[in-house]
């Protein structure tokens, strides 16, 4: 197998997101090591792993676009094989279990701590995007399409400043 064909099974396996951090870990972290280095050593594919996701995606994730976010959460998924457990009926259990997780966070006030709100908030759209992933539809398009469905049924100059269901509007 020529080093182009692997690359390019590497870069199906992997993604032009990790790709991407792979050349970055290699020219600026870890310049001791070689792309293949890494791809074929678990210590060190394990090692870069830490970092691009303690390190280098939190330090980027005001940069990402939804299909980069999305991509993450399902190859985070995938790359432990943990795809075998996420029926879509599970994953809707899942978005349930962790919403009420996120309402606990203001179960006895409204004091509420941010960071935990925000970890709770992940939860919920990390299965939210793997559920959509299942059911192969984009959460962008999903999600315009029912924002089109709501103005039809809450017209600004019938809704504006209420809090009134549709149909009482």
């Amino acid at each position: 197998m020529s080093i182009l064909q692997d690359y390019s099974s590497h870069e199906r396996m992997l993604g032009e997101l990790k790709l991407r951090a792979i050349d970055y870990y290699t020219l600026h972290i870890r310049t001791d090591l070689r792309y293949d280095q890494i791809v074929y050593s678990r210590t060190e594919f394990e090692k870069f792993e830490q970092w691009y996701y303690s390190d280098y995606l939190s330090n980027r994730c005001y940069n990402h676009s939804m299909e980069e976010v999305s991509k993450a959460v399902v190859d985070f998924t995938r790359e432990r094989d943990w795809d075998q457990f996420h029926s879509p009926e599970n994953l809707a259990k899942s978005i349930a279990i962790e919403s009420g997780e996120l309402l606990e966070c203001f179960q006895w006030n409204s004091d509420f701590d941010k960071d935990e709100v925000c970890k709770e908030l992940a939860d919920v759209v990390n299965y939210s995007i793997l559920l959509a992933d299942k059911l192969d539809v984009k959460l962008e398009d999903i999600v315009m399409k029912k924002l089109e469905e709501n103005r039809k049924k809450y017209p600004i100059d019938k809704s504006k400043g209420k809090s009134t269901k549709y149909n009482k509007l």
